[in-house]
């Protein structure tokens, strides 16, 4: 088999970790959009690894390293992950309000982004102080994971044995389907976040690894979709609690929301067995 195709799991770890600390050091000189959002993602990603480890035997025992870096790690993503969330939807609110829309729509637009740089800002002086905080004891208990896990580095995954380690994986971690209500919207971002999971095991395949790449995308588009619709119900509640629910952006808003609903429930059907 092609050393092309293998997956190199520590090795990949590491360079997770090597992401993050970049991630890190931008968010803390300017937390602006795209460094918050490389954090976050870095952030999942090395969990996800995490994750992969725990299905692969004979590792050398890193379990008290990986639990607290997992600790951190969740700090670390929900500060990033909450001011990820208003920048997404102040993009939103401004593709829905083109130059030329009325007058009476530009003024409650400018009241929804107003309100939501000021929980920007405060979301970004939030994470400054929660990397500041934990930049350094994350620093010191990654290092000490990657150097208990140095032995075990040559570990290689074969495609198939990665894609059948990430089907199992997404089969016993699916939240299951609720009798009561389909469109559950907690169940439905559960899927969702549960496919980025899977997307980043998968991820492990170098590119020219067609089968593990090819789940990774059906489980990326999923998550994409999924995405999309929990944006817009995120952002239709904000405008009807700020605006009102007959506000014409209220209205707009929450049939985008059904919209991209009907698209993820497309999606949902593309996810394996």
């Amino acid at each position: 088999m092609a050393t092309s195709t293998i997956a190199h799991p520590i090795r990949t770890l590491r360079e997770h970790v090597t992401a993050l600390e970049a991630a890190i050091t931008l968010c803390l000189a300017d937390p602006a959009p795209k460094p918050v959002h490389r954090l976050r993602t870095s952030t999942r990603r090395i969990e996800a690894q995490l994750m992969l480890l725990e299905l692969l035997p004979a590792l050398p025992p890193h379990d008290k390293p990986a639990r607290k870096s997992r600790r951190l790690l969740k700090k670390l993503r929900r500060a990033a992950g909450h001011a990820r969330d208003i920048d997404v939807q102040i993009d939103l609110i401004a593709a829905e309000t083109p130059a030329d829309a009325p007058q009476s729509i530009q003024k409650k637009s400018l009241q929804l982004r107003q309100t939501l740089d000021k929980q920007r800002a405060a979301a970004a002086q939030r994470l400054i102080e929660i990397l500041q905080k934990h930049q350094a004891k994350l620093a010191l208990t990654l290092e000490s994971l990657l150097s208990t896990l140095t032995p075990a580095e040559p570990l290689t995954l074969a495609p198939t044995q990665l894609s059948t380690l990430v089907h199992s994986w997404f089969a016993q971690n699916a939240p299951a389907e609720p009798t009561s209500d389909p469109d559950d919207p907690e169940h439905l971002h559960a899927i969702r976040k549960t496919a980025k999971l899977a997307r980043y095991l998968a991820e492990n395949a170098p590119k020219s690894a067609r089968t593990p790449r090819k789940l990774a995308r059906t489980f990326e588009s999923v998550q994409q979709a999924g995405g999309d619709w929990h944006d817009w119900l995120i952002l239709s509640t904000i405008a009807r609690n700020e605006l009102g629910k007959s506000s014409p952006l209220t209205e707009s808003f929450t049939h985008k929301c059904h919209s991209a609903l009907t698209a993820y429930r497309k999606r949902l059907d593309q996810l394996p067995a």
